[in-house]
């Protein structure tokens, strides 16, 4: 009987290993979006995971984590998929800019704020140049370009016009924002993006860099009443894989996965029109005031910031110049 007994356990072992081994998937990946656990963003990346997993029949299974699971900064993302700490990364290229500054382009003030006219006119034509250049610094392929709507400061204080900002403390998250609120009387800080929301209850900050779409996620409602809708720039946002990982897969399953990864970009994107329009009314609903420059101020701030955009070309290249370039054409 205890021979019997043993042969019975062994089978099952053996039975259960080779059940995990068919189900286990080929290639395990992970992926990693500065957006946290609860946030819509997070949620997108999710749902591709999911659907890349079933496309592939389980060949390819991708882990998402958000920006409060792993210990990445907005700046670390492309540098983790060059170092393959991860095969997959989300963040906005305001982040990359500080390793790789030609794709900055879009954080100049006031290149394009009409996402419309983004995705039809302007990507199109600096797409390549902006993938090459992902490429050969990170080793990764972009997969998927869309973007967040327009970004404005969002405050504690009461922000009406451009010299309520003054003596203010804002969070920034690129360089091209500093200089704008340099010129503003402001001052900037860098906070990671899961931990602006307790900047802002604590009183670190005064007020915060962003679109509306995040600032209802994340129910800034409860601890500010302010948006200064000076819409100064889109957040341009760039999903890459590791260049020897999509080496690594075999054709049908990199080419399944590409596929996924294109549907994905366009469902990225509607969303994104969706959830600013609803995200703007759900936030006044809450009792926020959400307040448009005025004629003057409005004026005022595209003189005040054209020279970045000229500075920044004149330091950074050719290539610089001719993505700038072809975002401003695309944009008119």
């Amino acid at each position: 009987m205890f021979r019997s007994l043993i042969k019975c356990v062994a089978a099952g072992v053996v039975w259960t290993a080779g059940s995990m081994s068919a189900y286990a998937a080929d290639f395990e990946w992970k992926m990693f979006t500065i957006y946290d656990v609860a946030d819509k963003q997070t949620e997108w990346a999710k749902g591709f995971a999911a659907e890349v997993k079933e496309a592939t029949g389980g060949r390819l299974n991708i882990r998402v984590f958000s920006g409060s699971e792993l210990p990445y900064k907005g700046v670390d993302v492309y540098r983790a998929i060059a170092g393959r700490q991860i095969e997959i990364g989300h963040s906005p290229t305001g982040f990359i800019a500080s390793d790789l500054p030609v794709v900055a382009a879009m954080s100049m003030p006031f290149v394009c704020t009409d996402m419309h006219k983004f995705f039809d006119g302007a990507l199109p034509k600096v797409r390549p140049m902006m993938d090459q250049a992902i490429s050969d610094k990170f080793k990764a392929t972009p997969i998927m370009h869309w973007a967040m709507p327009g970004q404005q400061i969002w405050s504690v204080p009461e922000v009406k016009t451009i010299a309520d900002l003054k003596g203010r403390k804002i969070r920034t998250w690129n360089r091209e924002q500093v200089e704008t609120l340099d010129k503003l009387g402001a001052t900037s800080a860098s906070i990671t993006t899961a931990e602006v929301t307790q900047a802002l209850q604590l009183g670190t900050v005064d007020g915060a860099i962003t679109a509306a779409i995040n600032a209802n996620n994340w129910h800034w409602s409860q601890v500010l009443k302010n948006g200064y809708m000076f819409n100064i720039t889109l957040s341009h946002e760039v999903i890459s894989a590791n260049n020897a990982a999509l080496a690594e897969l075999p054709e049908d399953v990199r080419k399944t996965f590409m596929e996924v990864a294109v549907r994905w970009e366009a469902k990225f994107r509607e969303e994104v029109f969706r959830l600013d329009s609803a995200a703007r009314e759900a936030l006044v609903g809450q009792g926020m005031t959400l307040s448009e420059p005025n004629a003057d101020d409005a004026k005022a701030l595209r003189e005040m910031t054209v020279e970045i955009g000229k500075n920044w070309a004149e330091a950074n290249g050719e290539v610089a110049q001719e993505i700038l370039t072809g975002i401003q054409e695309g944009c008119k």
